[in-house]
């Protein structure tokens, strides 16, 4: 299965030399190798949107009443 990345350093595969930024297609194991070591990054997917809860802000937090004891 190949791996779509996007490079963060300079990096040579084939013999073809890459600069950062530069996207590239490996195998699953390199790319591992590549996101492990912090040469690469997941390339970004254009097919995917946005969850609805990536829209909507965080709840406000509810104030919490604490009881104290009767002694």
């Amino acid at each position: 299965m190949k791996t779509r990345l996007v490079l963060t350093r300079p990096h040579t595969h084939a013999g073809k030399h890459y600069q950062e930024g530069d996207r590239i297609e490996v195998d699953s194991d390199l790319g591992q190798w590549l996101l492990s070591i912090g040469s690469a990054a997941p390339e970004p997917s254009q097919k995917q949107s946005p969850t609805k809860a990536e829209h909507q802000p965080a709840p406000e937090p509810k104030p919490f009443q604490r009881k104290e004891s009767k002694q």
